[in-house]
């Protein structure tokens, strides 16, 4: 399946209700492999996590990063969020100290503005991997839900959205392809959003193709502490065509982001909490406050985020898709950053004092 097969496809405005069963059922099933015992570890922190009383959720997992907002109401009257918020902006700011002088100030702007992007040379060079990654991988929604987040629950017309995850090998290839056609600084660009040392080849991708409004639509942010994300359009994407959108340096204000997400706890929107929704007057302040970048560009334009500021998929008015590579590196919790950076300050300063 090529592009134009997509596009044509949404342009006859089929029925999406059953789609992504159509989708399904060309994969082959999923078999267990033995990799997948390690998941056994992590699913079993995560149903202790559930299952434990609020205020023990924030105590002892103040700096975790699958802890995205207080649980309890005591401390969202306090400063906790905001205290953490403040100690990973520090952590990820590290990744300043190890960065090549030559850069600096470009760095330290994506730092501030909490993007980065530039332009991949010959995207089509990938055309035969997106065809067969739809023939091999298991459909998902990645989040993307078809209504918003607002605890109504109403279904929202003509919404699509799935997501299908690339095999090792073809990530691989991907991400050999970006390593040999973009420059090598942009690993520090990716380091400064992610929050610790990082590069090209520790991203994985998926197809991203998305039809309409839905849950991603809303401004949010995917949790308290720094999250590397990418979008490389694999078509012309402008206005109404769900342009990927970011408020200006939202990630740094601390204080905001803290104090809609304790509001969010305090008034038992569950919805939101997690994830804080901008609505309403708080949005409008918000643009009007940060101001608003909308990434409106040609195929093969390649965006950095960090979505741990505000974010969302901006309008959709066309009659065609939008279809990208999504991709992102590791969440890592602020202790693993904190030693991750460490060490890698330890290695710069090493190497310059070989030199001299």
């Amino acid at each position: 399946m090529n592009f134009e097969k997509i596009e044509n496809f949404f342009s006859n405005k089929p029925d999406l209700s059953n789609l992504e069963e159509r989708f399904a059922k060309r994969n082959v099933k999923k078999r267990l492999k033995i990799e997948h015992l390690l998941w056994i570890p992590s699913f079993f922190f995560k149903r202790i996590y559930r299952v434990m009383p609020k205020i023990l959720k924030d105590v002892f997992f103040f700096l975790s990063i699958i802890h995205k907002s207080p649980s309890s109401k005591f401390f969202a009257n306090t400063k906790y969020d905001e205290l953490r918020i403040l100690i990973d902006i520090w952590i990820s700011s590290l990744t300043l100290k190890f960065s090549p002088a030559g850069i600096f100030n470009d760095l330290k702007s994506t730092f501030n503005l909490g993007f980065y992007s530039t332009q991949v040379p010959d995207i089509s060079q990938l055309d035969k991997l997106i065809e067969n990654v739809i023939d091999y991988a298991n459909p998902s929604h990645a989040g993307a839900r078809p209504f918003f987040k607002d605890g109504k629950n109403i279904e929202l017309e003509n919404s699509f959205s799935t997501y299908f995850t690339f095999s090792k090998e073809d990530n691989r290839k991907i991400n050999n392809f970006l390593i040999e056609n973009l420059d090598e600084n942009i690993n520090h660009h990716l380091s400064v959003l992610a929050g610790y040392k990082c590069k090209l080849s520790d991203i994985s991708h998926t197809l991203g193709i998305v039809f309409g409004e839905n849950s991603n639509s809303e401004m949010h942010q995917d949790t308290y502490a720094s999250v590397a994300k990418g979008f490389i359009y694999l078509q012309e994407v402008k206005e109404g065509n769900s342009p990927f959108e970011y408020l200006q340096g939202s990630y740094q204000d601390a204080s905001f982001r803290s104090k809609l997400t304790n509001e969010a706890v305090i008034n038992d929107d569950t919805f939101s909490s997690g994830s804080t929704r901008l609505r309403g007057e708080n949005l409008k302040k918000a643009i009007k406050a940060y101001g608003i970048k909308s990434f409106q560009g040609d195929k093969g334009m390649f965006i950095l985020a960090n979505t741990a500021g505000y974010h969302r998929k901006g309008a959709h008015n066309s009659s065609k898709p939008r279809i990208i590579l999504a991709c992102g590196v590791k969440r890592k919790g602020l202790i693993r950053k904190l030693l991750i950076n460490f060490l890698a300050i330890l290695k710069s300063k090493f190497n310059i004092n070989l030199k001299s």
